[in-house]
């Protein structure tokens, strides 16, 4: 039986940051609807101040808001200390970005005047709210105008993808009236999608039926999973899922995934963690005693993890006993006792590995003080941390700061920086099967 979640709710107020952490993100990456869970974020940071109150503003951005809540944040921008916590006023700033447009209307020009509130976020911020009297027909006309302005650009840097994502999020709220057509729309086949419309168009509604809960298209977006057409397709669709959150989707996944490819596997794996069900933890091993590949056993082990399934705990154990642990191993270590620090389960090596992993992490941060100032190095020691080995020394003057250096940091708002040694597209060193910018690079910067 799953751990109690009136429980990982009493953890958001836990003293260690990292439980916090857990806690809360138990409840933002599942789309949770339940009101009380900010509330109790806001008496984290009254009671343990917000010194690294970022972290958990960063990952309240897909709870949901309230008044009192929104009126919180508010007052929290314009303190005049706000700006001195690292990247506090940013996430608060990020919250209200995301939060709901119909209460943010009436707030919208304290939010705008508040003084800590980030500028750059402005356009963005008042385009939602502006979207918030668009009619269906205008949120379709406005998509299909983006994609085929789109159309002959090959890279997402050339496109303004957020302000899409909000034509979406509108579109979403006419999502019953619009299911015919997407259903219509996801079921063409293009030959040559280079150059058309659906090039765009096609995440995009993937997206929209996963922002709309359009549970008639779960067949279509299997199949599009199944075709790997790119990584950012694969992402909406992995997404997309998750957001139905139905058994139907979990049934879905599980007569796919024993004979699907790889990558679909790799991110079938967020359904079956993201959707908190105990129809998900059986999903879940019912997959593993098939599964013959190392990582996505992994996959699926911290999926019942997040879960905070006691099942989870011997999967994860069994997996990691008498071997020698690469970068993805540790980490499924670090899941497995912060699992069971959470819960008060124990296995035998509980006290072991949590002091291995104290030692490690107390390294860790000693290389990093070591090379402040040296961000060459830090790139280099990042890329030792992720495949285990020693990479060759490469000249300073080819490496410039990258987002490597801010290893160890969560939600924060990275600077534009050069290519780092290891590109966005490239397989991941940690050899997960997924390509970096979808692998650890995002773990880095994930809220």
């Amino acid at each position: 039986m799953r751990y109690p979640e009136a429980n990982i709710k009493e953890a958001i107020l836990h003293p260690d940051l990292e439980i916090r952490d857990r806690a809360i993100g138990y409840f933002s990456k599942s789309s949770c609807p339940d009101p009380t869970i900010m509330p109790l974020v806001i008496r984290s940071v009254e009671t343990y101040g917000r010194k690294d109150a970022d972290r958990v503003i960063g990952l309240s951005r897909h709870l949901p808001q309230s008044n009192e809540s929104i009126a919180w944040i508010i007052d929290e921008l314009n303190g005049q200390q706000c700006d001195q916590h690292q990247n506090y006023a940013y996430n608060l700033s990020m919250v209200l970005l995301k939060a709901d447009p119909a209460l943010l209307l009436p707030r919208e020009t304290a939010i705008l005047e508040a003084r800590h509130f980030l500028p750059d976020l402005r356009d963005d911020f008042t385009e939602r709210l502006r979207m918030l009297s668009w009619d269906e027909a205008t949120c379709w006309r406005q998509l299909e105008e983006f994609c085929e302005e789109g159309k002959d650009k090959q890279d997402i840097n050339e496109l303004n993808l957020g302000h899409a994502q909000r034509i979406v999020e509108a579109l979403a709220r006419h999502g019953k009236e619009s299911e015919a057509k997407v259903h219509a729309l996801l079921s063409q086949k293009v030959d040559e999608i280079g150059d058309h419309p659906m090039m765009w168009l096609e995440p995009l509604l993937v997206r929209l039926a996963g922002e709309a809960r359009l549970e008639s298209t779960i067949p279509l977006i299997i199949a599009k999973l199944q075709e790997d057409a790119d990584d950012l397709l694969n992402e909406e669709c992995a997404t997309a899922l998750s957001r139905i959150g139905t058994a139907e989707v979990l049934h879905a996944v599980a007569l796919a995934f024993p004979e699907a490819p790889q990558h679909f596997r790799i991110y079938a794996t967020g359904p079956l963690e993201r959707i908190r069900s105990d129809l998900a933890v059986e999903t879940c091993l019912h997959l593993l005693r098939s599964e013959k590949n190392t990582n996505i056993q992994r996959s699926l082990a911290e999926a019942l993890l997040f879960q905070f399934a006691p099942e989870g705990i011997v999967e994860a154990r069994r997996l990691l006993l008498g071997r020698e642990l690469d970068f993805m191993s540790k980490g499924l270590r670090h899941h497995l006792l912060e699992t069971c620090t959470l819960t008060g389960e124990r296995f035998p090596e509980y006290d072991e590995w949590l002091a291995t992993e104290k030692a490690e992490k107390a390294e860790h941060w000693r290389r990093v003080k070591e090379l402040e100032g040296n961000p060459a190095g830090l790139v280099l020691f990042a890329l030792e941390k992720l495949t285990g080995k020693k990479p060759p020394a490469v000249p300073k003057a080819k490496l410039a700061s990258s987002a490597f250096a801010t290893l160890g940091s969560v939600n924060r708002p990275l600077p534009p920086t050069a290519k780092p040694q290891v590109g966005r597209n490239d397989p991941c060193p940690c050899r997960s099967g997924k390509k970096f910018k979808q692998c650890c690079m995002k773990k880095q910067n994930d809220y």
